[in-house]
């Protein structure tokens, strides 16, 4: 079932999700959902909170310029390593139609589990690395309004003060 994408201001998208302890049928349907929404939204990943609950998983699309894609399901996902640094324009589904040049690590290193409880180090860089940071950034609460520099603020501001316009004026 495709979720509906929580947008900015919901109170949700600021909030720390949950480590998933046990992995139920509850999480396998999360998950799914989470694949089916992404695909759809062509997103590169997608986080829980941004459909609505606070677990502590991601979905990405590991062949995001592919036309098969290879969706992988990250549960209590950790940074292990990263390295470098590079600055590049970045959208978020929760954030329709903004896109901020955010400084994000070139590489990262990192461990997660399946589906099926299996511990896994993924290493990735590029788009897939930015796409990473992305989505554990979203399950810290963290946004992308909050990575941008000092030229950016003005777009963020009109991009938040059309919001309100849209929110008081319908």
């Amino acid at each position: 079932m495709v979720l509906k994408i929580i947008k900015y201001p919901d109170a949700i998208l600021r909030k720390k999700a949950v480590p998933v302890d046990k992995i139920s049928e509850e999480i396998f349907k999360l998950a799914d959902d989470m694949i089916e929404t992404m695909l759809k939204e062509d997103g590169i990943g997608f986080a829980a909170n941004q459909g609505g609950s606070l677990w502590r998983i991601f979905v990405i699309n590991t062949t995001p310029h592919e036309d098969k894609p290879t969706p992988v399901v990250m549960i209590n996902p950790e940074v292990l390593s990263q390295e470098g640094s590079v600055n590049a324009e970045e959208g978020c589904l929760s954030f329709p139609e903004l896109y901020l040049a955010i400084v994000r690590p070139e590489k990262v290193r990192m461990h997660a589990k399946d589906l099926y409880n299996e511990d896994f180090v993924y290493e990735m860089d590029g788009i897939l690395a930015r796409a990473v940071f992305h989505e554990i950034d979203h399950l810290n609460g963290t946004l992308i309004i909050d990575h941008v520099g000092a030229l950016e603020q003005d777009k963020v501001k009109k991009y938040v003060d059309g919001l309100h316009c849209k929110t008081t004026h319908t």
